[in-house]
């Protein structure tokens, strides 16, 4: 046997692990890992071994060294609980490097963004905007004289700060009056704040005086009654209770009622994010209130009409609707990056949903999105349905399936390296993913070794599961596609297993040191970016979707 031979690693389970069955998963145990050794393959040729390192009396090279090493840790540390599934290949040609339960079908947690993300950015294109815009008749005068519709794209990034963006320009054009309503369809998120919340800022007033709250300026949307007291000392954190009532005027115009009760001590301030479901009516509401703040009086309120009913008519009135103001997402590539980068539940399934609308030009729904997800499996790396179950474009599911082989075969297709993906899409794939060492959910981990800065990765969690997939570029002519997965039947120490990973990928990158042909500081790099590229932003780090979706109980990153 030549001992440059690839050592394919290891270890299924050993003779003492326990038989475990996925409870919530209801993933069968593979027979294999029952009372057996090393399950091991050499090179190409896959062999069976009792042993991963035979002993021998001379050196042993590289691969068994790592090899050896990672069946240590399997053996000893904390990933002997459950099933660990493990896969290391050359990210360029396929060929395996180091295996370890690696077709074993388990839950990979958030890694299914892999998939949604690479799926959005093949159906509309890395540079693809959701366009959210104002129709109406052309204004006379500056006043528009008629209802203006206000028309979405599923925006899943849309806010009121997007909406006084298009109320400024409209200002700007010379526009000082809407007469009519602002018009909305009757889908509840097309023309709507998909994340629809209302900030209520709440004071203290004077001690033993009702507090004093206030939405956005010019809301016509809330009313808001106030019976919190103001405490004669200071509070560390107020005490408030809010109660919210839907009703409709004798208009037939929507309005929320806020009831604001409790105490709030002396110089006291916080902040109240009201969620609504209502994301149109918010939308129209918001939009009423940024064109009074921009200087734009609206006499109507909102109304709800097909956007064809619309425009038959204002052709009725005398003319076509024209665009009076334009608001554009950023580009699809910036708002994957979001969700990779920060594991954003919510956003992961929302892009996908709307990506696949848009290209059937159909209503978003997670069934077809599931079936773009399947097709875009089918057409790149070669997976069929009946070979993995995926349910969700974010991987918040105790039901997803897929084999550490497969989840690399993903990595390799969404990064351009089997060639059948457009470079401009593999690049914004790759640089989705976090950095470790560097930013995202890996930017405290991975400190201070060689994978720091040289590893771009998804991770995954769930209760019961640990997961990481990615690309090591430690050796620059030999970038490596890996997937590593826990699953347990119980919940798991995300510390304890992160770290257990964090040493296991950490035997792979001595190997990859020990053996690079070229000299790191003059290789180029797999993904590296260019000095065009900014710095992502500090204060995604503070980013509430990713708080607020990625450290609640039960969630996944």
């Amino acid at each position: 046997m030549k001992r440059a031979a690839l050592a394919l690693l290891l270890l299924a389970s050993l003779a003492d692990a326990k038989p475990m069955r996925l409870q919530q998963q209801r993933t069968p145990t593979n027979p294999a890992h029952i009372g057996s050794r090393a399950r091991v393959a050499y090179g190409h040729e896959l062999r069976q071994a009792r042993d991963v390192v035979p002993r021998r009396a001379e050196p042993l090279t590289a691969e068994e060294e790592a090899a050896a090493s990672i069946q240590k840790l399997l053996r000893n540390g904390p990933l002997r609980r459950g099933v660990t599934g493990f896969f290391v290949a050359d990210a360029r040609t396929g060929e395996p490097l180091f295996a370890v339960n690696a077709t074993d079908p388990l839950n990979p947690a958030s890694n299914v963004k892999m998939i949604s993300t690479a799926t959005a950015l093949e159906l509309l294109g890395a540079e693809f905007r959701y366009p959210t815009r104002v129709l109406g008749p052309a204004p006379d005068g500056g006043i528009v004289k008629g209802d203006v519709y206000l028309l979405g794209s599923y925006d899943p990034t849309l806010s009121a700060s997007d909406l006084a963006e298009i109320a400024s320009s409209m200002a700007r054009s010379g526009i000082t009056t809407v007469d009519g309503n602002i018009v909305v369809g009757t889908d509840p998120t097309r023309d709507g704040i998909y994340r629809s919340v209302i900030p209520i800022e709440v004071v203290a007033g004077e001690p033993g005086q009702p507090a004093i709250a206030h939405g956005p300026e010019n809301y016509r949307l809330l009313d808001i009654k106030v019976v919190a007291t103001t405490s004669p000392r200071p509070m560390r954190r107020a005490r408030l209770t809010f109660k919210t009532e839907t009703l409709t005027t004798e208009q037939g115009f929507p309005r929320i009622v806020l009831t604001i009760g409790g105490t709030i001590g002396k110089g006291g301030a916080t902040t109240y994010p009201l969620w609504t479901k209502a994301r149109t009516t918010n939308a129209a509401y918001s939009m009423i209130s940024a064109l009074e703040m921009n200087g734009v009086h609206v006499i109507g309120e909102m109304k709800t009409m097909e956007l064809g009913d619309f425009v038959g008519d204002t052709v009725l009135t005398g003319g076509l609707p024209i665009e009076l103001g334009r608001h554009e997402s950023e580009p699809l590539a910036d708002i994957v990056r979001h969700v990779n980068k920060w594991s954003i539940n919510w956003l992961a399934d929302r892009v996908v949903m709307t990506a696949a609308a848009l290209s059937k030009r159909e209503q978003p729904s997670m069934e077809i999105a599931l079936d773009a997800m399947y097709n875009w499996l089918s057409r790149h790396p070669h997976i069929t349905k009946t070979s993995a179950t995926i349910d969700t474009g974010s991987g918040l599911s105790y039901r997803t399936q897929i084999t550490p082989t497969d989840l690399v075969s993903v990595v390799r297709a969404a990064a351009g390296f089997t060639g059948d993906t457009d470079p401009k899409l593999a690049d914004a794939w790759i640089h989705s993913l976090s950095i470790a060492g560097n930013d995202g959910t890996l930017r405290s981990r991975f400190k201070n070794t060689n994978a720091a800065g040289r590893m771009f990765g998804k991770t995954g969690t769930l209760s019961t599961v640990i997961a990481l997939s990615g690309i090591l570029d430690i050796d620059p002519t030999r970038p490596l596609a890996f997937s590593l997965v826990t699953n347990a039947d119980a919940p798991l120490s995300k510390r304890v297993v992160r770290k257990a990973h964090e040493q296991l990928l950490g035997e792979v990158c001595k190997y990859l040191s020990k053996t690079a042909k070229i000299t790191q500081a003059t290789a180029p790099h797999v993904g590296a970016p260019t000095a065009a590229e900014p710095p992502d932003e500090v204060e995604e780090q503070q980013n509430p979707d990713a708080v607020l979706d990625n450290e609640t109980a039960g969630q996944s990153e």
